[in-house]
């Protein structure tokens, strides 16, 4: 965070003055807030900021961790460590980089772990339908954020009141390349623009500030830079770990390790593979076996590249590995597949 201003006492904060906890359901009054939580390395306490037009207000607080809805939707974005998001009765875990759009009617309670900076962005309906225009909203042939689609999507269907979207929720995490990228994350920049743009409160902010959401949410649905999963209210830890498993062998084309994947989702390798065999029947090794076997048909079919690139390209020790595997799994030779379906 930058260009803080000298913290106000507890009760001065944005979280007393703009947010209130009535039954348990909480509400913002400015159409946009941006609110941290920051666990301290040195004395492990938290640290509540709150950002607002023009001005800012912070305290070492306690974790209101309470079970809780919103008037409104929320961005949960983990900038460092690790949060604990209990969604309904499931608990998950994001870690730097992860995020997670939460509707209207989404009951959740989130906990920080050690070394944690989690940034919750806070948005009315009304803001997004101003955001997006409302003619553009609701005809679904134009869209104002990525070809996919997917936040516009979530949003028209509860914006609409369409309830069997009413408690789903969309959770992000980077790609491997946006982990491995010597370069600030996009979404991280927009986001700390975000909060200087609401702070410095300067002429045009408010059209300032609504062109960086919108990118934002074009960042969040880029594909090679995050992934994306529409998730049901009552899936389970183990349906998050599947799709963020899928997820990166989609990403890897299947040339991803066990190691690699334990790394990037912090989970036993094994614990991974059970859930693999539990929801597909097959070992990890054997999944990854056919997305790479799915990528080397699309590279045989819609390229002219040669056997000796797509064997480079995937992974494989040598041509004749290659060969073996991919008649082994089709019944024919790269290039006899080639002639029948290119």
């Amino acid at each position: 965070m930058k260009n803080q201003k000298k913290p106000s006492p507890p009760e001065q904060m944005l979280v007393r003055n703009n947010w209130t906890d009535s039954s348990e359901r909480m509400t913002i009054i400015t159409p946009l807030t941006m609110f941290y939580k920051i666990r301290d390395e040195k004395n492990g306490k938290l640290l509540h900021a709150a950002f607002y037009p023009g001005s800012m207000s912070s305290a070492y607080m306690p974790n209101n961790a309470v079970s809780h809805q919103h008037d409104h939707f929320e961005l949960i974005y983990v900038l460092e460590g690790e949060l604990t998001n209990k969604i309904e009765r499931i608990s998950y875990t994001y870690k730097k980089g992860d995020a997670c759009l939460l509707n209207r009617n989404t009951r959740h309670m989130d906990i920080p772990g050690p070394r944690c900076s989690v940034v919750f962005i806070n948005f009315h309906a009304e803001y997004i339908l101003d955001l997006m225009d409302r003619d553009v909203l609701f005809d679904l042939s134009p869209r104002l954020t990525s070809p996919d689609g997917i936040i516009h999507d979530f949003l028209l269907s509860n914006l609409q009141g369409e309830e069997r979207f009413a408690r789903n929720y969309l959770e992000f995490s980077s790609t491997l390349h946006t982990l491995s990228s010597p370069s600030e994350n996009p979404a991280e920049v927009l986001i700390d623009r975000m909060q200087q743009s609401l702070i410095d409160n300067r002429p045009g902010y408010s059209y300032l500030l609504r062109g960086l959401l919108l990118r934002l949410i074009y960042t969040l649905e880029d594909k090679n830079k995050f992934h994306c999963n529409f998730m049901q209210l009552d899936s389970s830890n183990e349906d998050f770990l599947f799709a963020r498993i899928s997820n990166y062998m989609e990403e890897t084309h299947g040339r991803i390790s066990r190691s690699q994947l334990s790394h990037a989702l912090h989970y036993n390798a094994e614990y991974l593979n059970q859930i693999v065999k539990r929801r597909t029947g097959q070992s990890l090794l054997k999944l990854a076996g056919g997305y790479r076997l799915d990528w080397a048909k699309q590279l045989l079919t819609s390229t002219d590249k040669s056997v000796t690139a797509i064997v480079e390209e995937l992974g494989f020790s040598g041509t004749s590995h290659f060969y073996d595997f991919f008649r082994k799994e089709t019944g024919m030779s790269p290039l006899e597949y080639r002639e029948r379906n290119q």
